[in-house]
């Protein structure tokens, strides 16, 4: 059976993920995993039995706070309750806790709360930001301020160099969903003009799935971010999934650059990004 981890921190900002990881669960018929990564540190006087006692006890009362916590998420939403595995995990680096975990147990997808509008650091925090650009897992980025409703529609931002094999593990996640699939990429004025219809059909063919092709032209006064924030609202996606080169200053410079401002949708959209290296 599928996998979904979710993690949390017992902060408010956690309960987005939470909630939509149940609904996505139950949309998929997935197996749910609630993951807590925590870290003591063994004070220098004591013994080996009285800091494994103590560990024990910290378990016991973390579980019982993290039960009682998604008892009050479930209560706020009107989702069948399904069974769950709550795990925690002992690591110093919250994010190689998650990455090891999910790796291991073989997760088919990583979902993690944002902190919503702002800077880079703001609307993914840093444990987001180096998940994204180090796990092999797909990662499902969920806005704090996200309000729970069905996934309908799913945009898949492109730059062409790999659709084929994107496409069939974009199509892998909407197809269960039964939403609907649309492929951007933002053009070039000297780029090949597609027929829209006849590259539809072969992408329907390929993918074995309907795909609607978006191709907004570039706008050369504009950044990139800016065409994407405007092709985006025009769309009015559920979803957006991007494919990412593991190397967070590559992501950060494509995606977020310093100078910019925060667009609209990272504060509202959840977002599903892949390892572009993973299939290669």
């Amino acid at each position: 059976m599928e996998k979904i981890l979710v993690t949390t921190d017992q902060s408010a900002n956690s309960k987005s993920a939470i909630r939509f990881a149940i609904k996505l669960a139950n949309q998929r018929k997935a197996e749910l995993v609630i993951l807590h990564v925590y870290n003591l540190l063994k004070p220098f006087k004591w013994t080996e039995k009285a800091f494994i006692h103590y560990t024990a006890q910290f378990c016991e009362k973390t579980t019982k706070e993290l039960l009682a916590f998604i008892a009050e998420i479930y209560s706020g939403i009107q989702e069948p309750e399904i069974n769950y595995q709550l795990v925690l995990v002992s690591n110093s680096d919250v994010v190689e806790g998650i990455r090891d975990y999910a790796s291991k147990h073989d997760c088919a997808y990583i979902c993690i709360s944002t902190r919503g509008a702002g800077t880079i650091k703001k609307i993914f925090g840093t444990h987001t930001a180096k998940l994204i650009s180090t796990s092999d897992v797909p990662v499902l980025c969920i806005p704090s301020t996200y309000r729970l409703k069905p996934l309908k529609h799913i945009l898949y931002a492109s730059d062409m160099t790999d659709y084929e094999n994107e496409l069939k593990r974009v199509v892998s996640f909407a197809k269960p969903l039964k939403a609907t699939l649309a492929m951007m990429h933002i053009s070039y004025p000297y780029e090949f003009a597609f027929d829209k219809e006849l590259a539809e059909a072969t992408l329907k063919k390929k993918a074995a799935y309907k795909v609607n092709l978006l191709m907004p032209e570039r706008n050369i006064t504009a950044t990139l971010l800016e065409d994407i924030d405007k092709a985006i609202k025009s769309a009015k996606p559920s979803l957006l999934v991007l494919f990412t080169h593991q190397s967070r200053s590559m992501f950060e410079k494509l995606l977020f650059p310093s100078t910019a401002e925060a667009y609209s949708f990272y504060g509202r959209l959840p977002l599903l990004t892949f390892n572009k290296q993973e299939d290669h």
